[in-house]
């Protein structure tokens, strides 16, 4: 079974996104901090990374370029934040893809099955 692991600190879009992914067939391990999620990768390296930008300890930027090398699945960014400046610190930290809340669960399960059957593009990183 896939492994997906959230880094999310609102416990209310955390769970939301546990159930999401376990409907959709994947393993879920969360964190509610940066740290924690880096934790957990050490521990067990997901096959999808979900990252909240607004984390209360490490920004979800640096998470994810910390992530990069050790994530050979995807990396999606959530945030509320939705400048086009916000999207391309994402994409340039190493996301391969930058959703933006709030988000429906059918869609964001149907957007999140877009992207994981896409392939990892490393060549621009």
């Amino acid at each position: 079974m896939a492994t997906a692991l959230v880094i999310e600190d609102d416990d209310d879009i955390r769970r939301l996104l546990e159930v999401v992914l376990t409907q959709a067939g994947y393993s879920v391990v969360a964190a509610d901090t940066g740290r924690g999620g880096l934790e957990a990768i050490e521990a067990q390296v997901p096959d999808l990374l979900l990252v909240d930008v607004g984390l209360p300890d490490i920004e979800g930027y640096e998470v994810v370029r910390r992530a990069r090398d050790r994530v050979g699945g995807h990396i999606v960014m959530l945030s509320a934040r939705s400048q086009e400046a916000d999207i391309q610190l994402g994409i340039d930290a190493g996301a391969d893809e930058y959703l933006t809340k709030p988000f429906r669960p059918r869609q964001l399960r149907e957007r999140l099955t877009e992207i994981v059957s896409q392939p990892v593009s490393r060549a621009e990183r």
